[in-house]
């Protein structure tokens, strides 16, 4: 393994460190309102965001995309750009909230983000636009400068377009991007740590044979880890997805907070999967 500096090292592992700790403060704070707040047990997290929480969800959701931004993984350019994408799509997640289900706000328009809220997930979301694309231009300035491969130009390529892509739904379909926007962010981000997960699984093995200290042991288990926490994040997306099916095809809820539960499992699971990575790049290093 190439040697890093100290400085270099600990950055590396203090960006997951980082992670664990704001999925963390999420975590208390839900926990806090909910026990301890005059706002009962809602629907969803993401609900969450119209009660004392707001300050923490959206703090939280957009740091943790800098942070994805910033990790670099070591199977470039799959985990990377997987890495990169998700992290595009935590601050919208955070920034435009999930529509409420309230005829006493939104009339017989349920459900709908209320008209109080439009104005500020407005300029919350012009701001992001425009520090995505001064992004992208940094990044392709990077990328110009740099010896990097094509597969670095095709993941700078998707990234471009996808922030296009996003622009123009905000800019031309603003109602059903008000609508939409946080589900069709939310579920990518979280498929987008599964697939990581399963690519990290894959490369343990790879990584011990380029240098790393593991032992062959110790991969194994690591490799089982990963395996497993995809797998669960797997099998909580699709069973969400089909829950639903249901609801739209029954328009009955499948059972109470189902949305909820789905929602704390996979912020559970997303936090083990980087307790997971701290573990393993404190105990082998930082990874070329």
């Amino acid at each position: 393994m190439t040697g890093h500096s100290e400085s270099t090292s600990k950055t590396y592992l203090y960006l997951r460190v980082g992670l664990v700790a704001l999925a963390l403060f999420l975590g208390a704070s839900l926990v806090l309102e909910m026990a301890f707040g005059r706002t009962e047990w809602l629907g969803s997290i993401s609900a969450y965001y119209y009660t004392p929480v707001r300050s923490v969800f959206v703090g939280t959701l957009c740091a943790m995309g800098v942070c994805l931004i910033a990790i670099k993984g070591r199977d470039r350019p799959r985990e990377d750009l997987m890495l990169n994408l998700a992290g595009m799509c935590a601050p919208v997640v955070a920034l435009c909230p999930t529509p409420l289900d309230d005829r006493s706000v939104c009339g017989s328009a349920t459900p709908c983000v209320p008209d109080t809220v439009v104005p500020g997930v407005v300029n919350n979301i012009e701001a992001l636009l425009v520090v995505g694309a001064l992004a992208v231009l940094f990044a392709a300035r990077t990328v110009r400068r740099g010896r990097e491969e094509r597969r670095d130009l095709l993941a700078l390529a998707i990234s471009a377009v996808g922030l296009t892509a996003f622009a123009l739904w905000f800019a031309l379909g603003r109602d059903s991007f008000l609508d939409y926007a946080h589900y069709g962010t939310a579920v990518p981000m979280f498929g987008l740590i599964v697939a990581v997960a399963l690519v990290n699984a894959a490369k343990v093995d790879e990584f011990v044979a380029a240098g790393g200290t593991l032992t062959v042991g110790r991969a194994a288990t690591y490799r089982r880890a990963y395996r497993w926490i995809a797998y669960v994040m797997g099998w909580v997306i699709g069973g969400a997805l089909a829950l639903f099916v249901v609801k739209a095809a029954s328009g009955a809820e499948p059972f109470a907070r189902w949305v909820f539960v789905v929602e704390a499992l996979l912020l559970v699971a997303f936090t083990a999967f980087w307790v997971l990575q701290t573990l393993q790049y404190a105990e082998d290093g930082t990874p070329d």
